[in-house]
């Protein structure tokens, strides 16, 4: 993981971060904290201060960022999660790294896989075995993801067996993003399939998010890694089932 995205992580998780304590967190000297702070700032993801910087409210971190978090997490997440996908099974992805991940175990040879994320769409075309339908629609900049008019008509006329989601924060009554676009599309994606999972790091229990997507009940599970609180973890209405990172070995 880069030291660029774990302050972003840091920031995030813990708000205001002075030059020194970042410093000394990552063994660098205080002026190569700051470059760092400069670069991230023109990037829209955080604020410098003064000794210091906060996080930008409702930032969307950049998906190459993103991919360099949490990377064994989210692989372990993944390989759980496709082995609860039965053979013969339509699944719907949901976009993001944590349903990549899923995507990149699915070994079942008779699956159909639907999605609007074209990084999950690659992922299951290189499979010959596995037949893919992408939802087409308007592509969102920088997260890979389609959505609009294009894409809900599609969704209502097909119906599947499993959807997986990911989610930019986990709370007690639901699932959240930092943004608006998706929200009507991912509960169509829900309304459409027999049972849902979600797909989660520990990192996004409890984060800020201003969209609430779903409520936890609409979920079947929820799949994360077992560095959440299993005290936390159990006060859920639904199974939080916890993985650990030596399961995506």
């Amino acid at each position: 993981m880069s030291r660029q995205a774990e302050i972003v992580e840091a920031l995030k998780d813990q708000g205001f971060q002075s030059v020194n304590a970042l410093a000394a967190r990552f063994a660098v000297t205080a002026s190569t904290i700051r470059r760092d702070l400069e670069r991230l700032e023109a990037m829209d993801l955080v604020q410098r201060t003064h000794g210091g910087a906060i996080p930008v409210k409702q930032s969307e971190t950049p998906h190459q960022f993103k991919e360099e978090l949490h990377l064994a997490e989210k692989s372990a997440i993944g390989k759980a999660m496709a082995e609860r996908i039965l053979e013969g099974q339509t699944v719907l992805l949901d976009g993001g790294t944590t349903t990549l991940e899923v995507a990149r175990h699915l070994t079942r040879r008779r699956l159909t896989v639907v999605t609007n994320d074209l990084r999950v769409a690659m992922e299951i075309a290189q499979r010959r075995s596995a037949h893919l339908v992408f939802i087409g629609g308007e592509l969102l900049p920088d997260i890979y993801t389609t959505w609009g008019p294009a894409a809900g008509l599609q969704l209502e006329n097909l119906r599947v067996d499993v959807a997986i989601f990911g989610a930019d924060t986990v709370c007690d009554d639901g699932l959240y993003h930092t943004s608006s676009y998706e929200v009507e599309l991912k509960r169509l994606m829900r309304s459409i399939a027999k049972e849902a999972f979600f797909v989660a790091d520990s990192s996004k229990f409890g984060r800020e998010a201003l969209f609430k997507v779903l409520e936890v009940d609409d979920f079947t599970a929820g799949i994360t890694d077992d560095l959440l609180d299993p005290i936390r973890a159990s006060q859920f209405p639904i199974p939080i089932i916890q993985v650990g990172t030596h399961t995506a070995q």
